[in-house]
């Protein structure tokens, strides 16, 4: 939420509502998407078959040294 949001109190409600259970169930049967909240039990035969959600330890914020590469390669391809 940005400091600065007209709509603070919205936007506290909506993200409260998005890690609410019946938000992440919503989510994890109509897109196949693994629960973001811990706990959330779903029954998706899709993510059965993935096995047990596995997260992956890389921090994220060490993908940055790899940006200018990245765009390097955008470019060539003509990625817009």
């Amino acid at each position: 939420m940005l400091k600065h949001s007209p709509h603070k109190e919205a936007a506290v409600k909506f993200l409260e509502y998005l890690a609410s259970d019946e938000a992440q169930r919503y989510f994890a049967d109509g897109n196949n998407e693994w629960p973001a909240v811990a706990g959330v039990k779903v029954s998706n035969p899709a993510l059965d078959t993935l096995g047990k959600f596995k997260a992956d330890q890389l921090p994220v914020g060490s993908l940055a040294m790899y940006r200018s590469k990245a765009q390097v390669i955008f470019d060539r391809a003509g990625y817009r």
